[in-house]
């Protein structure tokens, strides 16, 4: 197939300027994925072929296109750059689970995604083509593949709209149900410009991913295209093919992770007698200059462990579907014990405040409310969904439904969620700040802090931790901690230990699980 030439360059958008920069080093390796390198000139004839087949299928301005495609694979990117110069936006079926699981979403849920989103069709590689082919017979709508044979006619992008749907990203939530939120395409340029800066300041050329490109990490996926970087790409998070990657790719010195990733490693290099830098120095992984995490609040004691070992490499940021990023705590900030609590400052062009959770009444300094955040990240709301909406954007302000506190320099803590609260004799007790408090005990891994309600409706604080099994855990002192920390009330009735914490689809401790389990 003959390519022409910038066909892309009429669409002032971050597409173009990716496929440019494709254009300027055809020849270099711009992804690696399943032990193949991908290199610019690849990644521009897939987006050529993809949108040949997409328009040719009709899909056009304001035409969603839904994306299933092998785990992680660059055809993820491709696709969505395609659907995108056409003017149109998407949805990807595999999974609704930001973390890594390779597993694909049921295929009820599936025709379920293109019934809400009215997607036009089905974009689809070999290895999803089946599957494709089932939801297609589900729900009517047409599977498109790329077309690899000659092309007559010129590609004729469109111009880019700011305001124009760009992706319709889908959460499990707490029922199970796919939920739908939009993002417009001002929106997802906000964020990549909010990573490029990142990038920039802190020498962003290669990075490992092993988290969904069908969530948070794919506007970053972008602003590592744009500042003429490289992507490795995981289909999925294991420890042990994370490590050895880093150890031989030693142009590694990015990574994104979900915190609980964090955990996994550490307790890897420990379990292979890696235990200070020079130690990870000496088994290669001293290219890291950057382990970006975030997806839940990170325990300050484990967090420590890991700045111990690495050095100033950690970046937090706390985000949301729906808010795009909110704050970052800076590498510099994890070694300030002050800070190591916090999930830092807001990115730049973000507001945060701290509201009455009722009224929506901002906050002293110091008071523990809701957050609210102002950004142009922010979804336009959610799909089909305009009750849900009205109450979670409020005259431009997201209501994030975390719990947390702003200090004087700016930097907030998070406590939990409104929902998540348990009532004890009239106190409210926030499960982070216990689970933090456990944590903070030598040999203690993971920790879940959840309520359970009695006959009468009381509340009552359970935990459950999972312990190294080379150290010993004294339970008894890890209640007297919490007691003189902070409270005898805030002493769970029962301190469940687990070999392992039964964990959800997001990587997170399943609570559900454990309050059918162990109460």
């Amino acid at each position: 197939m003959s390519l022409p030439g910038h066909w892309w360059s009429a669409r002032q958008s971050y597409v173009s300027d990716i496929l440019t920069l494709f254009a300027a080093e055809p020849e270099r390796d711009v992804v690696h994925w399943r032990g193949t390198a991908f290199s610019g000139d690849d990644l521009i004839r897939s987006v050529t072929e993809a949108f040949i087949a997409l328009r040719d299928r009709g899909v056009g301005k304001g035409d969603v296109v839904a994306i299933l495609a092998a785990p992680n694979s660059p055809e993820m990117l491709t696709a969505r750059y395609a659907a995108h110069l056409l003017g149109g936006g998407v949805c990807y079926v595999r999974t609704t689970n930001p973390g890594t699981r390779a597993t694909v979403l049921p295929l009820d849920h599936q025709i379920q995604i293109l019934r809400d989103t009215e997607a036009v069709t089905v974009y689809t590689d070999d290895e999803s083509a089946e599957r494709a082919e089932e939801i297609a017979a589900g729900t009517g709508v047409p599977v498109t593949r790329r077309q690899r044979a000659e092309y007559a006619g010129e590609p004729d992008a469109v111009s880019w709209d700011p305001a124009g749907l760009a992706v319709v990203n889908f959460t499990s939530g707490s029922t199970g149900r796919p939920k739908g939120i939009r993002v417009a395409g001002h929106a997802w340029e906000a964020t990549v410009r909010a990573w490029m800066d990142l990038g920039r300041e802190y020498g962003c050329r290669s990075i490992l991913m092993t988290t969904p490109l069908s969530h948070g990490v794919a506007p970053l996926a972008d602003a590592v295209f744009a500042l003429g970087g490289t992507l490795h790409l995981h289909e999925t998070f294991d420890v042990e093919k994370f490590v050895d990657t880093v150890a031989a790719e030693d142009e590694v010195s990015w990574t994104f992770m979900a915190t609980n990733h964090v955990f996994q490693v550490l307790d890897h290099l420990h379990e292979r007698g890696i235990r200070d830098r020079a130690a990870v120095e000496a088994a290669g992984l001293s290219s890291l200059r950057r382990i970006v995490y975030g997806g839940s609040p990170a325990a300050p004691a484990r967090i420590a462990q890991a700045f111990r070992l690495f050095g100033p490499v950690l970046a937090q940021g706390y985000a949301t579907t729906e808010s795009g990023r909110i704050t970052t705590l800076t590498p510099e900030e994890h070694g300030d014990p002050e800070l190591s609590p916090t999930v830092g400052r807001p990115f730049p062009e973000v507001e945060v405040v701290v509201c009455d959770p009722e009224s929506g009444a901002p906050l002293a300094v110091g008071e523990t409310g809701e957050v609210r955040v102002r950004s142009p990240q922010t979804m336009d709301g959610y799909n089909r969904e305009p009750e849900l909406t009205a109450r979670a954007l409020r005259d431009g302000w997201y209501f994030t439904g975390d719990i947390g506190r702003l200090d004087e320099r700016g930097y907030l803590t998070l406590l939990g969620r409104v929902a998540h609260v348990i009532k004890v004799g009239g106190v409210k007790v926030h499960p982070i700040v216990l689970e933090a408090e456990i944590l903070a005990h030598p040999g203690v891994r993971h920790a879940a802090v959840y309520g359970v309600q009695d006959e009468d409706g009381s509340d009552h604080i359970h935990a459950a931790i999972e312990c190294d099994p080379a150290e010993s855990v004294d339970v008894e002192k890890i209640r007297a901690g919490i007691a003189e920390t902070l409270s005898p009330i805030h002493v769970p009735e029962k301190i469940h230990i687990l070999s392992a914490l039964p964990m959800n689809n997001n990587g997170k401790p399943d609570k559900v699980a454990l309050k059918s389990q162990y109460v």
